[in-house]
């Protein structure tokens, strides 16, 4: 008897800690099946998402949900939401293009009193957003990866000047060159960004600039490793990062550069979120949320689980976020169809819950 009692109990634990597919994965909400953008976010205790199409025309709008995945409230937006970040004191904001006007916007945006409260910002021409960096002594830091339209050097082999701030609607650029800029953050008083060499080349580097004197340095440089997502582990000096091409998180010293911590994953991770002291990864290539214990010295995932819906209904995860009150974790797939040219029958981008019991168990290890 004690035997048997031994066995089943591996096998619970082999089940707790290396995937879980008796998890339900229920839908929250379908996607346009052209839907361009995987825009979502969990800011306190809401969970908001994105949508820019609605069968395959613009139509912008966020939507705010429980961790239960019921629907509290939605406004329209003028704008797409090509990037959905969160801000300071319980806001989000998001950024895209008016197709009216065809210059871009920004979307400052808090729920309050169950209530989707919301402040617009066009940018004049000059300007051009690709995403919000952040906000410092009232000035909204963008990343411009086209550049300064009105930089006047014409030297080809220098990198643009690819940051603006603006407090209202004129984009002012810094001097500082930081060639293409595809994810960035601020702490500690500095612009953090990760800089790519551009299309089809995996260089890449983690770029520190000053906003008060404009300089430069290099973090980290890498040859092939392609970086993507920059984010400040809480309450720490620490920098994650996703090394892509090489299939691995990174954590990296914010005043030295140096790399603390390598974790290798299942696949090409799409998004990177913290939850207590784990790290969640969201891997496109397999479908798989994988749980690491920043406590734990072992690189070894302590709670997955793959998604399990067939590529006619889930396209690939993009998308993470979690709940930290209740460990709720939300996935999304979002990959754009084109009717001109496919048949685009198959509703295959949405929202999908991990559901209770993997909420239960990230709790349990990670809180």
């Amino acid at each position: 008897m004690g035997k048997l009692f031994n066995r089943i109990h591996l096998v619970l634990v082999f089940a707790l800690f290396l995937g879980q597919s008796g998890f339900s994965n229920d839908t929250v909400t379908l996607l346009d099946r052209g839907e361009p953008y995987a825009s979502m976010i969990s800011q306190n205790g809401v969970f908001w998402i994105g949508h820019s199409r609605r069968q395959f025309n613009a139509e912008y709008r966020i939507e705010v949900y429980t961790p239960q995945g019921k629907l509290i409230d939605k406004v329209s937006l003028t704008h797409s939401i090509s990037s959905l970040k969160e801000g300071a004191n319980g806001t989000v904001v998001m950024t895209g293009i008016n197709p009216g006007s065809n210059l871009t916007e920004y979307t400052f945006a808090k729920f309050e009193n169950g209530k989707i409260q919301k402040r617009t910002t066009q940018v004049a021409i000059d300007g051009f957003i690709n995403f919000w960096i952040g906000t410092l002594n009232g000035r909204h830091f963008f990343a411009d990866m086209g550049g300064n339209p009105q930089d006047t050097n014409q030297d080809f082999n220098l990198p643009a000047q690819t940051i603006f701030y603006t407090s209202s609607s004129t984009p002012h650029y810094m001097s500082t060159r930081v060639r293409m800029p595809v994810a960035g953050t601020i702490h500690n008083n500095k612009i953090l960004l990760i800089s790519s060499e551009g299309m089809g080349s995996p260089r890449a580097s983690i770029v520190e600039v000053d906003p008060r004197t404009e300089a430069k340095r290099v973090l980290l440089s890498t040859k092939d490793g392609q970086f993507s997502s920059l984010k400040v582990l809480p309450e720490t000096n620490t920098l994650i990062t996703i090394a892509k091409a090489q299939n691995k998180l990174m954590l990296v010293d914010a005043n030295s550069g140096e790399v603390k911590r390598e974790i290798p994953t299942q696949g090409y991770t799409r998004s990177v979120i913290v939850s207590g002291h784990c790290l969640l990864a969201g891997n496109d290539t397999n479908n798989t949320i994988e749980v690491f214990d920043l406590n734990s010295t072992e690189n070894k995932s302590v709670l997955k689980e793959v998604i399990a819906i067939s590529a006619d209904e889930f396209s690939g995860i993009k998308q993470i976020a979690v709940d930290n009150t209740t460990g709720v974790v939300f996935a999304q797939a979002a990959l754009p169809c084109n009717p001109m040219m496919q048949l685009c029958d198959k509703d295959n981008n949405r929202v999908v819950s991990l559901g209770a019991e993997f909420a239960k168990s990230l709790q349990k290890l990670c809180r």
